[in-house]
């Protein structure tokens, strides 16, 4: 830090307590950190939560005051900084940065669905997700097991690999997991990137709402339906079914909405270029 003029925090929840306390410690007093040493500092497409506890509260609001520029990925997250108290003018609404990537896979159909989970603690009905997927799906329909981050991700995976159609997308770098993803018609994905990646590349999905985020930044779009933890096995069933049947109709409107939040994401550099170093 000292051999910089300024701090940049890129992407994702920094400021959150669910991960765990200490995650949200160590990330104010980078900031704390930064500031006492005369650096600029900004956080770029953050979301903000969840602060379960009032201390993360008070600890996160401090720490956002601290800062130079702020700029959230989606409105809730904007609304509730400005509800602890964080001062408006530092504060603006844009986009997740990873809508700005272009470097895009090539399409090339390998599945008719592919299927992201990661592990979660509460509220996932997982037998009647397994439950759903076998009603819904026909023998001809292949399914490929997506794990984003693999060790984490096999292990909320595995009871689909009972199924005679479901193949595992075997990878090495990150990039070729994204490969996977656009190799298939219609995606099932709990990790908000996995879904990201599919507005940036056309393809129908149902997202698994496991983390407020999900909906957040991603409720409104056509083409994508977020669906509950809780949900039942008919409500499964009848989003997996949609997904793929309205696979042609969606695709455009997938595409149309990510070149937007594209523009917005791209106001992330265009805003810290003004305020750091104009």
């Amino acid at each position: 830090m000292r051999k910089c003029q300024a701090v940049v925090g890129c992407g994702g929840s920094l400021l959150q307590d669910v991960t765990s306390f200490r995650s949200l410690i160590f990330y104010c007093l980078l900031i704390w950190l930064a500031k006492s040493m005369g650096k600029r500092v900004a956080l770029l497409g953050q979301g903000l939560g969840p602060l379960k506890r009032p201390i993360s509260r008070k600890l996160a609001k401090h720490a956002l005051n601290a800062c130079d520029l702020v700029t959230f990925r989606e409105r809730v997250s904007f609304e509730a900084a400005r509800k602890l108290g964080v001062r408006k003018e530092i504060c603006s609404v844009t986009a997740d940065l990873t809508f700005v990537w272009d470097d895009l896979p090539n399409r090339k159909l390998k599945a008719e669905l592919g299927v992201n989970l990661r592990p979660v603690k509460e509220h996932w009905r997982v037998d009647a997700f397994v439950r759903a997927m076998e009603n819904a799906l026909k023998e001809e329909n292949r399914i490929l097991l997506l794990p984003l981050q693999p060790k984490f991700d096999e292990l909320a995976l595995r009871p689909l690999a009972k199924f005679p159609q479901a193949n595992w997308w075997r990878y090495e770098i990150w990039l070729d997991g994204l490969k996977g993803i656009a190799s298939v018609g219609s995606l099932i994905a709990m990790r908000l990137h996995a879904l990201i990646a599919a507005c940036l590349l056309g393809i129908p999905f149902v997202g698994l709402n496991y983390d407020p985020k999900v909906a957040n930044i991603l409720s409104g779009v056509i083409g994508g339906r977020i669906l509950p933890l809780s949900a039942g096995e008919s409500e499964f069933a009848d989003a997996i079914n949609q997904t793929i049947n309205d696979r042609a109709a969606c695709s455009d409107k997938l595409r149309e909405f990510a070149s937007t939040q594209k523009v917005e994401a791209q106001r992330n550099f265009e805003l810290l270029a003004n305020k750091l170093l104009g």
